[in-house]
């Protein structure tokens, strides 16, 4: 095939393309025509991309197009030839026809004609980015729509096309992980976690979490695949002060209610409107004319949690040794095998959660604390409430000695920053004006340059607290 007619032949059939005669173009290309479109996972969402072989596989991938894409204007910008091989430069514009929006963009194509004046193979190179971004406009709405469907083959779609799985539908204000949550989707669920959702996340208008919607829902396996990922048990909604207990015991679902008693739920919080638990369980008793008894399988269970909760803190006589300050009865409780991390019950209480070493570390109990290290435990654990380890308990309350038998502990972390505020114990102890037990870590070998949440480095808290011209902020800064 000579360059003049492999010229003619490629100039006429985008030509033909360009008046819409598909007809006439199809008609220029091979029974065999090897027609390639580049595809992977991040332009999948344009259909018709792929590899066509075949005059019907080619004319399919045209009505998918058709379907798709209206073509707004068309046009040959450049055309060289040589021998049997073509390479041409196309411009589009275009509106997909689902989300309506326009896109531009510039196609490079490599066409070879064979002797018979057909073309046999056809090649696009292209950056799909803006074809992308019109068909994906509508994906946010297209995944919520999806999730209040429960059609789990669609949101998997979507999500692989690039939906984010945190939307919010406008109208409620849930993500999807709180609407499939609600409608006890386990399925969808566990499918949205998989896609990274945020399971801390709260809605827009009530401040509640995915774990309140479960709890409205009734699915017990949504609730315990929502807590398995992370999900606060106590989550608080700021509108009404409900905990996800509350609202199981509020939408009457006993097996709920247990499982989130079993999983350290706390007894002793309060609505914001005055209730605390019990009271609120006593009135929702006394408004219900069905139900009452789920209601009472569900304060059997609260019953239940009651009565463990003080045998447990009754039998965790290190735990009372450690609060008393007794150095000998821990010796002796020790060495008679107790459990050396055992954790206090959560009650609402000072001591919720916490191991004997953390209680040791905030009291000031330094022979206990050294007591306790010794017998293996972990100097690096955290309790619940604030996120904090037993150095920031020491520090915190301006503990020398103790700061200094903690730091100085092999396997310390000396700058674990804590989630509340992202303070490490050197942050705390600046913070509450404690200079020598700043000292100590700094000679312990504390990091002088990690940043809280509010922004400041240890050296920006001294300022605060003791003034710029303080020996000790120099030193911080060197």
């Amino acid at each position: 095939m000579s360059t003049m007619n492999t010229r003619q032949v490629v100039e006429r059939y985008f030509t033909s393309l360009e008046r819409g005669d598909l007809d006439d173009a199809l008609a220029l290309l091979a029974d065999d025509i090897d027609f390639e479109l580049p595809v992977d996972e991040w332009n999948a969402v344009i259909p018709y991309l792929g590899r066509h072989v075949g005059i019907e596989a080619v004319r399919r991938a045209f009505a998918v197009r058709g379907e798709t894409t209206e073509v707004l204007d068309y046009e040959l910008r450049d055309l060289r030839a040589e021998g049997d091989t073509a390479f041409a430069l196309i411009y589009t514009r275009a509106r997909q026809t689902r989300t309506l929006r326009e896109f531009e963009i510039e196609d490079s194509h490599r066409l070879v004609v064979g002797p018979e004046g057909k073309i046999t193979h056809w090649k696009v190179y292209f950056d799909p980015n803006t074809e992308v971004a019109a068909f994906n406009a509508d994906l946010g709405e297209r995944l919520v729509a999806a999730v209040w469907a429960g059609d789990v083959a669609q949101v998997g779609e979507l999500l692989r096309d690039g939906a984010h799985a945190d939307r919010r539908d406008p109208g409620s204000g849930l993500t999807p992980l709180m609407i499939a949550a609600g409608r006890a989707d386990a399925a969808l669920v566990r499918q949205l976690l998989d896609a990274g959702a945020d399971v801390y996340a709260a809605d827009s208008r009530a401040g509640t979490t995915a774990l309140h919607k479960a709890c409205q829902g009734g699915s017990l396996a949504v609730v315990r695949a929502l807590v398995e990922a992370g999900a606060f048990v106590d989550a608080v909604a700021p509108t009404t002060g409900h905990t996800p207990l509350m609202d199981a015991l509020w939408y009457k679902y006993p097996d709920i209610a247990k499982y989130l008693l079993d999983q350290g739920a706390g007894l002793g919080l309060s609505t914001h409107y005055g209730f605390s638990l019990k009271e609120h369980f006593e009135y929702e008793l006394n408004v219900n004319t069905h139900g009452k008894d789920l209601l009472l399988q569900a304060e059997r269970h609260i019953r239940q949690r009651e009565q463990d909760d003080a045998r447990k803190a009754e039998s965790q006589r290190l735990m009372t040794a450690v609060t008393a300050g007794d150095a000998e009865a821990v010796r002796a409780l020790l060495q008679s095998g107790a459990r050396v991390d055992e954790r206090f019950p959560v009650v609402n209480g000072f001591n919720d959660a916490h191991t004997p070493l953390l209680v040791a570390s905030r009291d000031g109990h330094t022979e206990a604390a050294r007591l306790l290290l010794e017998a293996g435990a972990d100097v690096n654990a955290t309790e619940p409430t604030f996120g904090a380890v037993p150095l920031h308990k020491a520090v915190y309350n301006g503990h020398v000695e103790l700061t200094r038998l903690i730091a100085n502990w092999p396997g310390v972390d000396l700058d674990y920053q804590g989630p509340t505020n992202g303070y490490t114990p050197l942050h705390d102890a600046l913070w509450h004006g404690y200079e020598e037990c700043a000292d100590v870590l700094v000679k312990a070998g504390a990091r002088l340059d990690l940043v809280g949440h509010d922004g400041k480095t240890p050296r920006d808290v001294a300022v605060d607290t003791f003034g710029a011209d303080h020996p000790l902020v120099s030193r911080l800064t060197a």
